[in-house]
């Protein structure tokens, strides 16, 4: 081929001539909807005719088939048509993969414009949450947006430029609420007395005694310390009637160790704590009588009097009087505190020891030399603080109750406290105040509650009917001491 043949006038390029005319080009036969024709008599054809006569019937007829997309959220029933028309798919599975795409493709092309809708149901409207489905539309007023809520965001027309909102910061202040401190409940509300913490009689110092019960049970050790028991966060008015009834019915240590404890609770039951002090009651008299306060024979007590004392100790360990640590002959009973302590060694620790007969340093062998127990003792309870300012008045002493210490008192509050009054603790002073009361007065004062009783005024006098009676020391107990 020549450059002459291949280009034009203009010298542009042109594909070659064909070698063959217009009357020897194949022609390729088309259906009607411009598929290439296969031939008929090809294997394949023979088998896809039935399906193709199927087609060409609903072309004719003017019907497709329906199709339909089940929704997991509405319940479907399937029709009797559709039922019926499984089986024309099923012969298209038959035909082969190759008429299943060209029959989808067909379908799809001839209308594109029927969607898929949920089946119908005839003569049963669909009412969903009080919808009728079937009545809904693409056009529906349910797609608008109300008129109550403003314009439609997304509309055109929307020419009013939105506000952008403005967010800041407010400090709110919060009060605490305060409880009020009177009682809904009552008239009034009850007042607690802000300064005084008790106020007792006061004798005058020429007085033999105070009028403690401690005094009066000195004699008695076993039954001073049951008596405690009853007076821990008990007042005397209450304790010391039970104290009396149960001293009568079991006299000694060895009745009370034997008696039951479902019985001694029936007896102290008003006094609280019953079943508690019950216990604490008839274990202390086993031990005592196992092995009773002796002299020479030191226990541990921890933390008392100070803070620390006694951790030196061990458990089972016995101290001897040699032994400079803290212990006491009466730590190993169950049930006592720091009041029985104090109210023992304040009136029978001497005694015990040997020292002197009697809590006031009586029958001493060196009485200027001599100290009592009491001296040394720093109590909390309220009576036994206000016996301790009038011991040391006696010998011209006041005396601090936080640390004992104690300074010469003067001439006026000796003159002041040789006639008896009252003695007052404070809650914010370190000593206790005397202060001058007549008689009769301070009888007035007591029937109306404005001075408090020692715990000795509610324990039944002395008698002379056997050795029941309170006063009486037993030969058991007598020994013990």
């Amino acid at each position: 081929m020549t450059s002459s043949n291949a280009s034009g006038d203009d010298g542009v390029l042109s594909p070659p001539p064909s070698p063959f005319s217009d009357l020897e080009l194949l022609v390729i036969p088309t259906d009607d909807l411009g598929m290439v024709a296969s031939d008929d008599n090809t294997p394949e054809t023979a088998e896809a005719q039935p399906a193709l006569k199927v087609i060409r019937k609903r072309k004719a007829a003017g019907t497709r088939r329906k199709l339909t997309y089940i929704s997991r959220h509405f319940p479907t029933e399937k029709l009797k048509n559709d039922q019926q028309e499984v089986a024309p798919q099923k012969e298209d599975q038959q035909g082969g993969s190759k008429l299943r795409s060209n029959d989808a493709s067909n379908v799809n092309q001839d209308d594109t414009s029927k969607t898929s809708t949920l089946p119908v149901i005839p003569g049963r409207p669909r009412i969903y949450y009080g919808l009728n489905i079937d009545e809904l539309s693409s056009d529906s007023s349910l797609t608008d947006v109300p008129e109550d809520i403003g314009p439609d965001p997304f509309s055109s027309d929307v020419t009013s430029p939105r506000i952008p909102t403005v967010v800041q910061a407010v400090k709110v202040n919060t009060k605490k609420v305060r409880v009020p401190t009177k009682s809904p409940y009552f008239a009034s509300a009850h007042r607690h007395r802000p300064t005084f913490l008790s106020t007792l009689p006061f004798p005058p110092l020429s007085h033999e005694t105070f009028g403690l019960m401690q005094e009066r049970l000195a004699h008695d050790p076993f039954r001073l310390l049951i008596a405690t028991i009853f007076l821990n966060k008990t007042p005397g008015e209450r304790a010391m009637p039970v104290f009396y009834q149960l001293m009568s019915r079991y006299p000694t240590p060895t009745d009370l160790a034997n008696a039951e404890v479902s019985d001694v609770t029936a007896i102290i039951y008003e006094l609280g704590f019953q079943n508690q002090r019950a216990r604490k009651c008839v274990a202390m008299s086993k031990v005592w009588l196992e092995k009773p306060p002796e002299r020479g024979k030191r226990y541990k007590k921890q933390n008392y009097p100070l803070k620390g004392d006694g951790r030196d100790v061990g458990m089972t360990e016995v101290l001897d009087d040699n032994d400079g640590r803290v212990a006491w002959e009466i730590s190993h009973l169950p049930g006592l505190g720091p009041y029985s302590h104090d109210s023992w060694r304040m009136f029978c620790r001497d005694r015990l020891r040997n020292l002197a007969k009697n809590w006031n340093g009586e029958g001493a062998e060196n009485p200027d030399g001599f100290e009592p127990e009491w001296k040394r003792v720093v109590p909390l309870d309220k009576e036994l603080r206000a016996w301790l300012t009038w011991m040391w008045l006696k010998e011209g002493w006041v005396w601090n109750k936080e640390t004992g210490a104690r300074t010469k008192a003067s001439e006026e509050l000796m003159s002041m406290a040789q006639g008896g009054g009252i003695v007052v603790e404070e809650k914010d002073s370190d000593h206790l105040t005397v202060k001058t009361v007549p008689g009769d007065e301070l009888q007035s004062l007591k029937a109306k509650k404005k001075v408090e009783s020692t715990a000795g005024e509610f324990l039944p006098e002395v008698s002379d009917m056997g050795r029941r009676n309170i006063g009486i020391v037993s030969a058991n107990n007598a020994t013990s001491c």
